[in-house]
């Protein structure tokens, strides 16, 4: 496959949603140009599958649009929602690198959603001719692979409270602000922080109780953080040791 040399024109909405990643975002829109011209767009319903665990790896997807959902199915016959990913965010791209290409888990569309769907073939065509690209899927690959091992930490060391109160000290960490909003619903927070969902609405009301965090549904208010770190045993955020929740950046949905 020759790779197109034209550069897209500046308002292609692939090359802008390619550009809003972090992966891609130094990758210059003539080096894109063959990804790009032959990527489709996609409108997506609520509910609909996008592809589902085993299936071949045909295509990686950038969101424009809406929400989608990472899980497999248990043994329960429940699904375990691993990930939610929203607007600028990539979908199944490290699974392109993969022999068979096959998807790990299944994807479902949350929110009405408006994807760019790029084909396995023409993403590894790029990286045989992009240095800078195949640096900077590695470096963004390496990021994750630590950041699973540090939940794996988390979750096989801490208890339910210490999960939840590095989930919403991270959350205030990404937005500098003690005004949070938790950006996904209870049901799946609680699946991601290895409880159930009556354990962390139990464990939210008595930090409201104790007058430790305020606000309403998904949006919260930390209001004295070292006394809620002193009641779960974390250390405060200025102790200068690492938090375990920073594990929850990459596997818990914060943008």
């Amino acid at each position: 496959m020759t790779i197109i040399t034209a550069p897209p024109p500046p308002s292609s909405p692939a090359l802008a949603c390619l550009h809003a990643s972090p992966v891609f975002a130094c990758v210059s829109p003539h080096a894109l140009a063959g990804l790009t011209a032959q990527a489709r767009e996609r409108r997506w319903p609520a509910g609909r599958e996008l592809f589902h665990e085993g299936q071949n790896a045909d295509f990686f997807y950038a969101i424009a649009e809406g929400e989608v959902q990472l899980f497999r199915p248990t043994v329960q016959g429940e699904n375990k929602v691993f990930q939610q990913l929203g607007p600028g965010e990539l979908l199944a791209e490290a699974a392109m690198f993969l022999e068979p290409a096959r998807y790990p888990v299944a994807a479902r569309v949350a929110r009405d959603c408006l994807l760019h769907a790029f084909p396995r073939g023409a993403l590894l065509e790029l990286c045989e001719h992009t240095p800078t690209l195949m640096r900077a899927m590695l470096t963004a690959m390496s990021r994750r692979l630590y950041e699973v091992i540090d939940r794996v930490e988390q979750l096989s060391l801490n208890n339910a409270g210490q999960r939840l109160v590095s989930y919403l000290l991270d959350l205030r960490h990404h937005s500098q602000s003690h005004w949070i909003d938790i950006p996904v619903s209870i049901n799946v927070l609680a699946g991601q922080l290895a409880m159930t969902p009556e354990t962390l609405s139990r464990l939210l009301q008595k930090y409201r109780q104790a007058g430790l965090v305020s606000g309403k549904g998904r949006t919260l208010v930390l209001v004295d953080i070292e006394a809620l770190c002193a009641l779960v045993g974390l250390p405060p955020p200025h102790a200068g040791r690492r938090l375990q929740g920073a594990a929850m950046q990459g596997c818990c949905n914060l943008r």
